[in-house]
Formats: structure tokens, sequence, C-alpha cells
């Protein structure tokens, strides 16, 4: 499996048999001790959560997993950039291993090597994504940059496009407010349902919660709670096609393009240089919070440091003198 890609999901649950009822009455998932599938295929694992995690009272928690081609060296990168492993590298039943790491906020997740995990179901039920909802985007972006190799992508919003391997796999959501993000830092895990407000009457006929529904950009999603606390997320979905892939999002408003083409026709127009500092003043702020810059293409932090300072240095330099020379 390649190295940073999504392969799985599963839930620790402190009333498995409770639990296992639940979401088979919700999704039609058939068990098979650890695993629940739908007729298309498996979709996630259940489990009852182990005695260290109850003694301190964790509520139950679905947890999110991503392939990486060696434990042991992920574990040790993942502490030297400020995470905390939680448990492992541990053998994994089916064959494999395991570590259970929390990113430098407390989002958590499991790192997984081994070829046994897929999500292949599709449909109703199926697992369709991953979402990160974290306070504050800068402090864990480059944090995942190492670990996996993802690529950051701004939107809209404070989202951003989350890139592995070429493709999207999921989307990280920058929400500073507790109140609207829930106290924690989460990877929230999304299901499809064919249709959302008959899903919603099943979660509560079946003695879960529903806590809200929200619009993210893979589409109209319900947030909801097993009886046991689990938190998951439901997103609408008509057809066997939308298997294990994120909606493509409505195409965000650019602002920011239209801010600096009305500062360079401003400065145009006034002969005034105040224009051209806020312009290059904006460029250089942008290209440091998004650790992205251009010129004529796009340089980043990661992949071409030198440059990327080199470039973002002179344009706080221009930046300083437009200031000196109004």
């Amino acid at each position: 499996m390649p190295h940073g890609n999504f392969v799985w999901a599963d839930l620790s649950s402190f009333r498995p048999t409770v639990t296992r009822q639940f979401y088979s009455d919700l999704f039609g998932w058939r068990f098979d001790d650890y695993s629940a599938s739908t007729a298309s295929g498996p979709v996630a694992g259940l489990y009852e959560m182990p005695e260290k995690f109850q003694a301190i009272n964790m509520p139950s928690f679905w947890m999110s997993y991503i392939s990486v081609d060696d434990v042991g060296k992920t574990v040790e990168v993942a502490r030297a950039n400020g995470a905390k492993v939680e448990l492992g590298p541990i053998p994994f039943e089916g064959g494999g291993q395991i570590a259970l790491i929390r990113d430098p906020l407390g989002a958590g997740f499991t790192i997984y090597e081994g070829s046994s995990l897929n999500s292949s179901a599709s449909g109703e039920g199926a697992k369709l994504g991953h979402g990160l909802f974290v306070s504050d985007a800068s402090a864990v972006i480059g944090f995942y940059e190492t670990l996996f190799g993802w690529r950051f992508k701004p939107m809209a919003d404070g989202a951003q496009e989350i890139q592995a391997n070429g493709r999207r796999i999921a989307h990280l959501y920058e929400i500073p407010d507790p109140a609207i993000r829930g106290k924690e830092q989460y990877w929230a895990v999304y299901f499809g349902a064919q249709n959302l407000d008959e899903a919603q009457l099943k979660v509560t006929a079946s003695g879960g919660e529903v806590v809200g529904e929200t619009e993210i950009l893979e589409g109209r999603a319900i947030v909801a709670k097993d009886p046991d606390g689990g938190t998951f997320w439901m997103l609408e979905t008509t057809s066997d096609a939308a298997k294990n892939t994120v909606v493509s999002p409505a195409r965000p408003f650019k602002w920011k393009a239209w801010l600096g083409l009305l500062l360079v026709i401003a400065s145009a127009l006034t002969e005034s240089t105040w224009p051209w500092v806020i312009f290059l003043g904006i460029w250089t702020w942008v290209g440091l919070k998004e650790r992205t810059t251009y010129l004529f293409e796009a340089i980043t932090s990661k992949d071409d440091p030198l440059l990327y300072w080199l470039v973002i240095t002179i344009y706080g330099v221009l930046t300083i003198l437009a200031i000196l020379y109004v």
C-alpha cells in the first residue's frame, strides 16, 4: 500500500454488543468478530476499548488508519516532530504492525504497515473519507508533510485540500472556535447514507444522537454519535461511484487574486505608491502563512526551501523599500 494513504477505520467501544447492533440497524453492516462489512465488501472494524483507555474514562472513538512503509521509522519521525505515541508499534491481527499517534495538536490516528486492510465497500454504509478538524492549521501542516509527504492546497474559509501520491485524499478544516469545532482536535470518519433525513431518524431510533447538520467541502453532512458516544459523520450518496472518494468541492471565490488585481489597478490609476506597499505586504504575508509563494510558478518551503526564502526575502525587502519611498 502506498505510504500516506488512508486504508481503514475502526471504532473503540465500551459496549461492542450494543454498538454492533446500532451500526447494523443504521447501515446494514454485518459483523465477523472485529470486521464490519456490507454486501459489497469490508467497511471498518469495531472492538472493545482496551482497559488502559477505559481506566481513564476515555470516550468511545473512531480511528483513521494511514498506511506507512515502516511503522518503527514513522514513529521515530513523529516523535521528533512533536507527536505523542500512545501505543505501539505492536503487531496487528491479520498481519502487519500498527501504532497510535497524536499529532502536535492532539488529533489521533493510527499508522499501519501491512497489506490485509482494505475498505472496499461501496454504497450505503461505505466509508467515504476522512477529514481533519483543528484549531490551527499551521501547527500541524509541517508535521504531516514531513511524516507522510502530503501536500496541502489552501482553499476557502481556512480549509486545505490534502494530497498524497498525486491525488486528493482528504481535507483539513481550521476551526479555532471550540464551540463550533468541539473541544478536541480530531480526524473525522465519513460514511455514506443515501438519504440523510432518513438516516437521522434511524440514529435516534437506534439509541444514538444527532449532534448537528453542516456543509463541508465534501457536501451536506450529519454529525452523529452512537450509543457509546463514538462520533462519526454521514455524507449523502446516491450511487456506488462515490466509494472511498471525496466529492469535488465547489470552486471557491478567488478573493485574494481579485484584491491583488484591484491594488495593481489602483496604483496605476492614482500614481500612488501605497497600493504597491499593501500589495507587496499582503503577498509576503500570504507566502509566509501558506508556506508557498510564486515567481512565475509555485515555490514551496518544503520542496525548494532556499529558493522559497530568497523570494520571500526579496518580497519583504521590496515592501520595506516601497514604504520608505512613499
